[in-house]
């Protein structure tokens, strides 16, 4: 179910999930913190499976939340974040700076993103080069 269908979904069976943004929006700059950490922290080219796994989940669980809240900007690019590291984590490519360089630029992205989700933001992110690259 798309994040659109999810959020008609609710409106129709009379869920108000807004009570729980402020909790989304906590869990997912918790996670964004731990993501730009691990990133920072590791040595990409020798990153191990759970490095790698770890890194992922925070990205899935940001993802998740996005989606079921309707928030597609930040659905949609966490999404291409995880083809990414699914890919370093399936060993179909070869894990690079530049890569690292790219989901920290993503993970600083999502964070406008969310902050302009709470209202404490300028307008839309652009993110057309991170989702391209």
């Amino acid at each position: 179910m798309s994040a659109s269908s999810n959020e008609a979904a609710n409106q129709a069976a009379g869920i108000d999930l807004s009570q729980f943004f402020q909790v989304f929006f906590e869990e997912a700059g918790e996670n964004l913190d731990t993501m730009e950490q691990m990133l920072l922290n590791v040595d990409i080219t020798r990153a191990d499976d759970e490095q790698l796994n770890a890194i992922f989940r925070c990205a899935h669980s940001v993802k998740g939340g996005a989606a079921t809240f309707g928030f597609n900007d930040v659905a949609e690019l966490t999404h291409q974040m995880e083809t990414l590291l699914d890919k370093l984590r399936r060993h179909e490519l070869t894990p690079t700076s530049a890569m690292v360089d790219v989901l920290l630029a993503s993970g600083d992205a999502l964070k406008a993103q969310l902050a302009r989700h709470q209202g404490n933001g300028a307008g839309p992110i652009d993110t057309s080069d991170l989702l391209r690259t």
